[in-house]
């Protein structure tokens, strides 16, 4: 009995304590159609689902410095900076624009916002982040160069929160214009649109799950709510609706509801950008 609680105790305080801070960089490389199969890998770093309260600047800055050591062409920020809505915990936007800024000193810094993040005002996100050079792709199209040649683009779809109903989105949620020379990455808070959808583009970059944040060993997590399965919780790429499409959910690097992590470290993403030699599907 005594070494059973023992050990129900240290699985309790590593999940509250040891998981949430360690910081596991993953390595993702992904085929784009369009670009020639021997090009250089481009390297772009996901930071999602910070949930930055304002205890944890250590915590952000060792996430700045590990994304750094990456070597970048580009960093995407996926949203869920805040804690939660006016959450007296939250660490106040201009300090965390300022703990991210030296990102902007190495490369391009790109954001969308989260649910989180609407929650608390999108200006208050806006503006300090807008302030350190950061380009929100919210409402224009980010044009990426990348050092072996190849171009991207990359476009943020604003959040939406997901309805049981399919019918009246198919509409709304039609693809944007396509661009006709080069891939098209998208940037969405929560990657469910794109699960139930015919959308546009080959790579859809998501956060918004933490993985599941509570799962079983391998990461398939515990607990699905709503209209979500835990195959669509769970982090790693998953098919899109569209033809071709790839979608990357990362684990993020904060928590949300409890401050508990168990087999869903936080993660920093590296995407590891290749050509497939294959040419762009455009109707």
């Amino acid at each position: 009995m005594t070494t059973a609680l023992l050990s129900a105790a240290g699985t309790v305080l590593y999940a509250l304590l040891g998981e949430p801070h360690n910081l596991q960089v993953q390595e993702v490389p992904v085929e784009l159609p369009g670009w020639a199969a021997d090009v250089a890998p481009a390297r772009v770093v996901l930071l999602a689902d910070l949930h930055a309260s304002r205890t944890d600047g250590a915590w952000v800055d060792e996430q700045v410095r590990a994304a750094i050591a990456l070597k970048p062409e580009a960093v995407i920020l996926l949203g869920d900076y805040h804690k939660g809505a006016d959450d007296a915990r939250n660490m106040p936007m201009t300090e965390l624009a300022r703990r991210l800024a030296p990102l902007r000193e190495h490369c391009p810094v790109y954001y969308i916002l989260g649910n989180h993040d609407l929650h608390a005002r999108a200006n208050r996100v806006k503006q300090p982040f807008n302030q350190q050079g950061f380009t929100c792709v919210e409402t224009e199209d980010a044009q990426l160069q990348f050092a072996n040649g190849c171009r991207a683009l990359l476009r943020g779809f604003r959040f939406r929160l997901e309805q049981l109903s399919p019918g009246p989105q198919r509409k709304r949620f039609a693809p944007q214009a396509m661009p006709a020379d080069q891939p098209l990455i998208v940037a969405a808070h929560s990657p469910m649109h794109f699960m139930r959808y015919e959308l546009g583009g080959e790579l859809v970059v998501s956060g918004h799950t933490h993985g599941g944040q509570v799962c079983w060993p391998g990461g398939k997590p515990v607990y699905s709510p709503g209209i979500w399965s835990a195959d669509m919780l769970q982090a790693g790429l998953h098919p899109g609706k569209t033809e071709g499409q790839q979608i990357y959910i990362t684990r993020g690097t904060g928590t949300s509801s409890f401050p508990v992590r168990i087999f869903c470290p936080p993660e920093l993403t590296l995407l590891l950008l290749k050509g497939s030699g294959q040419p762009l599907k455009r109707s």
